[in-house]
């Protein structure tokens, strides 16, 4: 892409943010009327949904964590009518605690994979970190993993569509996220400030990933710390830092549904992977 078509990119989608205050990708809670606190939230298990009884129970034992309030049971509740998703009970949930260790677990798990791997971001530059990401996406489709990816077109904004070429001729399926170029448009449906910001990996259908992290060198740094001082005694700000979890268990499920949904509005392939095994 040209710098005048950069340009005139960036030129619409600023013009976009000035036209429309925020993203317009979350439900409207009002949408969905009120909710009692008195409902009872359906939790799942891995052998399927949980009795009321046993349902109950697991409430009972997280209110008793925290000071007396409806807030757990109503946001409970609350989530899984925004999001379609239950509450899910028995999982292995690690916590990754800046890009270093968000990084070198997707690495490990990835090169794991046997079937497949789902990708979504909201940024994924052409840097050393996009780079590596590439280039062992590219090795694991090469053995016959298929490798499926969603990258936000704002997020991508400065990611040169070259890159992205070349990760579609090794065989990996790419798709970008509601294209800002207007040539690219979807119909009517079609709104700019409409983004993607979920961060998820899904491999083998097994093993999830999720958080703030993006695909990119600013999050390379560890956690301690991110601000010094030059010899001017100027504050200096060097990378940003966040935080991602790594999810083994039935929840990682909820969260290829999240991504297929997704693949699908994006008119994704269909394949006969394994996708929950």
């Amino acid at each position: 892409m040209g710098t005048v078509s950069k340009l005139f990119l960036l030129s619409l989608c600023l013009f976009s943010l000035l036209t429309f205050n925020s993203c317009a990708s979350f439900p409207r809670i009002e949408d969905y009327g009120p909710l009692s606190a008195d409902g009872d939230p359906k939790i799942i298990g891995p052998k399927g949904q949980l009795s009321p009884k046993i349902s109950k129970a697991i409430m009972d034992r997280l209110k008793g964590q925290v000071e007396p309030t409806d807030i757990l049971q109503r946001h409970t509740l609350l989530m899984e009518v925004v999001s379609g998703s239950p509450l899910v009970t028995g999982n292995k949930v690690t916590l990754l605690i800046d890009g270093p260790a968000t990084y070198d677990a997707m690495f490990k798990v990835i090169r794991s994979a046997k079937d497949h791997i789902n990708f979504e971001t909201f940024i994924f530059e052409d840097d050393e970190v996009g780079r590596r990401f590439a280039e062992v996406l590219l090795e694991k489709q090469a053995e016959g993993v298929q490798v499926n990816l969603i990258y936000d077109s704002v997020g991508c904004l400065n990611t040169p569509a070259a890159f992205f070429q070349r990760l579609r001729d090794g065989g990996v399926q790419a798709r970008e996220f509601n294209p800002i170029n207007p040539l690219k448009m979807r119909g009517k449906g079609w709104m700019l400030n409409q983004r993607d910001h979920r961060k998820i990996l899904v491999v083998d259908g097994k093993v999830a990933f999720t958080g703030g992290v993006n695909i990119s060198k600013v999050y390379s740094s560890s956690s301690s710390g991110s601000l010094s001082r030059d010899q001017k005694g100027d504050l200096i700000q060097h990378s940003w830092r966040d935080t991602h979890v790594q999810i083994e268990g039935p929840a990682v499920a909820e969260f290829q549904k999240l991504f297929l949904e997704t693949w699908a509005r994006e008119k994704g392939p269909e394949s006969d992977r394994n996708y929950f095994p």
